[in-house]
């Protein structure tokens, strides 16, 4: 029942990063949705998932990292790279969109109805289409980190 645990460094990863794919996917989603419905309450919604979103993308791309160490060496590495790279672009971006938001916020008035913040959501929705598909190829299609399967055991 426990055997995660010797592998915990590792397993880290998967369990954190779907609050960041989560959070930040509804963010952009309810960004665009009070674009269309007019629903200011949906704006406020998009403004906390987004934080949600942004302080789990940071652990989940820290722990991404701390999960490909072990296989730089073998050749599923450099399937491994896009994903890193697109995790770590994205999270960089993430959070300046985060600091962008929060001090037009501070200032009484949200960005959220900004053409160029609209353009970002939807930039956001394909880019986490993206980092999901290369992540969920990782695992269902090379069997990165699992267990049985795993390339580190062969």
């Amino acid at each position: 029942m426990f055997d995660f645990i010797p592998n915990l460094w590792r397993d880290l990863h998967p369990m954190v990063v779907h609050f960041a794919l989560g959070g930040l996917f509804m963010s952009f989603g309810f960004t665009l949705l009070a674009r269309v419905t007019g629903n200011a309450k949906l704006d406020e919604l998009s403004w906390l998932l987004l934080l949600v979103g942004v302080l789990a993308a940071i652990p989940s791309a820290l722990t991404g990292i701390i999960s490909h160490l072990p296989y730089e060496s073998l050749p599923v590495a450099s399937a491994i790279e896009p994903h890193q790279l697109l995790g770590m672009l994205g999270t960089f971006a993430s959070i300046g969109v985060l600091f962008w938001r929060f001090m037009a916020r501070r200032r009484g008035k949200d960005i959220s109805a900004h053409p160029l913040y609209i353009g970002i959501a939807v930039a956001g929705l394909l880019w986490l289409f993206l980092l999901g598909g290369t992540g969920g190829n990782l695992v269902y299609q090379l069997g990165v980190n699992v267990r049985g399967v795993n390339p580190l055991n062969k």
